[in-house]
């Protein structure tokens, strides 16, 4: 009777050791299935950040002809945005200019100058996923923005002729 005490012990002990391994490796695989570690950390179209249009309208002004840098900054118009941030913690976000897909006569990013609050304006083709601000906006703030966009003069040849600027405003946050 004292051995089958022994075995009955032993038995509980392996089973409840078992059942404590099978629930661990079962909850970790679950765990390691949804982290956020292994999601990609720009989410688009949260309600978190929304970016409104402050002028008449909702579509991209541009300049109406090729333009130099400097003409550019003077004479393109502007594009005042908002970027507000919805939530009650401060968020990191991305202003993206984007090309549209569905449109077809696009003049390519490679031509087309930038330039964000005044500052030094840049190619869009140079930027990286067509970014053109990235910052921090804390809980329940808005930033204005003021965008110029227009055709790059030294970059214009004869295939660009009846193209058109086709482009999005974007904000994503992470």
């Amino acid at each position: 009777m004292k051995i089958q005490s022994l075995i009955r012990k032993r038995l509980i002990v392996f089973c409840t050791t078992l059942f404590i391994v099978v629930v661990l490796t079962i909850s970790s695989t679950f765990a390691l299935k949804n982290n956020d570690i292994s999601k990609t950390e720009i989410q688009e179209n949260t309600n978190k950040i929304a970016l409104k249009y402050l002028d008449d309208g909702t579509s991209i002004k541009t300049g109406a002809y090729p333009m130099t840098k400097e003409y550019g900054l003077e004479q393109a118009p502007k594009n005042r945005l908002q970027i507000h941030n919805k939530d009650k913690e401060g968020s990191n976000y991305s202003l993206m200019l984007v090309p549209r897909k569905d449109l077809k006569d696009s003049i390519s990013v490679d031509k087309i100058y930038y330039s964000v609050n005044g500052e030094e304006p840049r190619l869009l083709g140079d930027s990286i996923d067509y970014v053109i601000q990235r910052g921090e906006i804390g809980a329940n703030k808005k930033i204005n923005v003021s965008i110029q966009i227009w055709v790059a003069a030294d970059k214009v040849e004869n295939e660009d002729q009846d193209k058109t600027l086709n482009l999005d405003f974007k904000v994503l946050n992470y």
